[in-house]
């Protein structure tokens, strides 16, 4: 999925019937955990997805340079 389909703002109110798609509260307990987590965290430490990717593609393309 792209990030203009993930883009909450963006989303047609009608495109996620909560009839048809739940949430387990299993789930939701995770999901808040982890938000509660990483909400104080210090953001400065995290790589952007873009420094994440580039990185990917140089590991990967190491062994065939090898």
């Amino acid at each position: 999925m792209s990030s203009e389909q993930l883009d909450e703002d963006n989303l047609d109110p009608g495109y996620v019937n909560n009839e048809y798609v739940t949430i387990p509260d299993w789930h939701m307990a995770i999901i808040e955990e982890r938000m509660a987590r990483y909400k104080n965290a210090d953001r400065s430490k995290w790589r952007t997805w873009d420094e994440f990717e580039k990185e990917l593609l140089e590991k990967l393309a190491k062994p065939l340079k090898d």
